[in-house]
């Protein structure tokens, strides 16, 4: 059975970069804006338009990059790479 072991830990670090892709890498408000970047590189823009009366208004924008594959596992792979190296990767 373990013909498959490469198998399966190359499965296991594909799913946690998926995992971890689908996480919040920031949040940054400006001017009624949410910008909510996400680890996979796709972004949410949150607008907050006032309506007076002290209501609001929310429009919702995607930039979506969509990392997937070889990419996002780069990208994991990188960020795993400071976690082990003792880099604060939240600096």
């Amino acid at each position: 059975m373990t013909q498959y072991d490469d198998r399966v830990a190359r499965q296991k670090e594909k799913n946690d970069a998926e995992e971890w892709g689908k996480r919040v890498k920031y949040i940054h408000a400006n001017d009624g804006v949410i910008e909510t970047a996400f680890n996979n590189g796709d972004v949410k823009f949150e607008t907050r338009l006032p309506l007076g009366g002290g209501k609001l208004k929310y429009k919702t924008h995607w930039h979506r990059e969509n990392w997937k594959g070889d990419t996002l596992l780069h990208k994991f792979g990188a960020f795993m790479s400071d976690v082990r190296s003792g880099v604060d990767p939240l600096k």
